[in-house]
């Protein structure tokens, strides 16, 4: 399925960019429509910004609303496919905890524009260099921004499980499944529905930049790329079990 823009770029210019309250509503309801937009007036910086607005503010909720030993047991379910050791796993998990929500945000405002620079960066390199597209670094820059509020949601849906008891810190696809062990339930268990859908809406985004190119191709780019990433990570925590055992 191929989509084309230039029907849409009159209204767009008419009418300039919607604000970003409405930006992210599109996201999740016509993120076609947001990419139509945004290829006419790339804006990333008040996308940027209000994600890691957004991500300070659910790091400083956590604390409030999720009981200290649901927030204990899956912080130790992170740590323990990589530390088998009980001594240095509760050490681990110590300084996590002393640390409160500042190591978590610290990390936000850093890992943020980063994370989007390298999605940007690896659709540019696919579909500008290798495929001939023409697609600005800040065009791709302000589709990623956008379509992060995704995972943002997923955290806050996170949180809401985890204030209820559920020791969950994302929502994969080993929860609907029987349980499963060594790499594939690894595997199953690192990937986010969220990065996934992530992935989707990435692939509209790419099919309104790049005249010609269809959703499936960006969305199976990205996603490719993140299940390398997931494996890789699986990978890497059944190397360090073995080494413990």
């Amino acid at each position: 399925m191929e989509h084309h823009p230039e029907s849409s770029e009159a209204s767009v210019e008419e009418h300039g960019i919607p604000s970003l309250p409405v930006r992210i509503v599109q996201v999740f309801v016509s993120p076609a429509k947001l990419f139509d937009a945004l290829r006419q007036r790339p804006a990333w910086m008040g996308a940027v910004l209000g994600l890691i607005g957004l991500s300070i503010a659910l790091q400083l909720l956590m604390p409030v609303v999720v009981p200290e030993e649901i927030r204990r047991a899956a912080t130790e379910a992170q740590f323990e496919r990589f530390v088998q050791d009980p001594a240095a796993l509760e050490q681990q998990v110590d300084a996590v905890m002393s640390q409160g929500p500042v190591g978590g945000i610290v990390t936000v405002i850093i890992a943020t524009p980063i994370v989007l620079s390298i999605i940007a960066g690896l659709l540019l390199i696919a579909f500008n260099v290798i495929l001939g597209g023409e697609a600005s670094f800040k065009q791709l820059l302000s589709a990623a921004a956008h379509a992060m509020y995704i995972g943002t949601v997923g955290g806050i849906v996170s949180i809401g499980l985890m204030a209820v008891g559920a020791e969950i810190v994302t929502l994969t696809p080993g929860l609907f499944l029987p349980e499963m062990e060594g790499f594939i339930g690894r595997f199953l268990n690192g990937i986010n529905v969220f990065s996934v859908w992530t992935c989707g809406v990435l692939g509209v985004a790419v099919s309104r930049f790049y005249p010609g190119r269809s959703v499936a191709a960006g969305t199976t780019y990205l996603l490719v790329l993140y299940l390398i990433f997931v494996a890789a990570i699986a990978m890497v925590a059944g190397l360090f079990g073995g080494l413990a055992g």
